[in-house]
């Protein structure tokens, strides 16, 4: 999954830290079955210095949600949608299109990894299916702790290892903002950020960026993938995300969903 840098003291992404395509799983995560995850979108970035990998979450048949660092210096994406396993390009069913519109948050902040979200218009609507499927947006403002949640994508498996062929997905539970400034400064656990732990270890990291995490009984996107601990995915520390009921009133405005 992203890899995230630090930056004057403050864990934040940058996209200079962005995987490749050659070096770039969810980090003790599990392979998943086909149509398990039919909102995971696998985002290849465009940039002046080649393609970066990110993850999304299919909203409708035309908008998908990533996080805003994704879209910094895009040209365009290469959308994939349906898809589990990357080299099985025949048998899972999956849709490829080329998308160059996207909004990023106005007040999205790299450096304390505020506002980071992000939407791709699809250039025309995809057919939905059994593996293709948008994904619900959460209501009300309930805050998520201690519920148990799930984050799903392609990134690294461990820090410096390779890319997962499969989509891995990993359990993890939400904790509240204060325990997590424990783990980052409060100058990026803001009421926007949304941070969740793994019992094992579980992690995103280097590649998840921009991907989902749901409810673990319902299809409902709490959190987008937004940074991780400077030290390492493999640590056992929280991953911090942002807090998808902070956007969900931006997200419509910008899709008309």
């Amino acid at each position: 999954m992203i890899r995230f840098s630090l930056v004057a003291l403050l864990f934040a992404v940058a996209v200079s830290a962005f995987p490749t395509e050659k070096d770039a799983r969810v980090v003790n995560g599990q392979p998943a079955a086909v149509g398990q995850f039919p909102y995971q979108v696998l985002l290849k970035v465009q940039l002046p210095q080649g393609r970066a990998l990110c993850g999304g979450s299919l909203l409708s048949d035309q908008w998908v949600l990533t996080a805003g660092h994704c879209t910094q210096g895009a040209t365009s994406f290469e959308v994939t949608l349906g898809a589990v396993d990357l080299n099985d390009t025949e048998n899972d069913g999956r849709v490829v299109v080329t998308a160059t519109e996207y909004v990023r948050h106005e007040k999205f902040n790299p450096l304390f990894a505020t506002n980071d979200v992000a939407v791709v218009k699809l250039p025309k609507p995809v057919e939905l299916n059994d593996r293709v499927q948008p994904v619900k947006l959460p209501t009300g403002t309930d805050s998520y702790t201690d519920q148990k949640v799930v984050v799903s994508g392609w990134g690294l498996q461990k820090n410096g290892g390779e890319v997962a062929e499969k989509l891995q997905y990993a359990p993890l539970k939400v904790i509240s903002n204060s325990q997590c400034t424990k783990t980052y400064n409060p100058l990026v656990v803001k009421k926007t950020t949304l941070c969740a732990q793994g019992d094992d270890k579980q992690s995103p990291c280097n590649g998840d960026s921009g991907g989902p995490l749901v409810l673990e009984n319902e299809r409902v996107l709490v959190g987008v993938v937004s940074f991780g601990h400077a030290t390492g995915c493999e640590r056992g520390f929280p991953g911090a995300f942002a807090r998808v009921t902070s956007f969900v009133s931006w997200i419509k405005k910008h899709t008309g969903l």
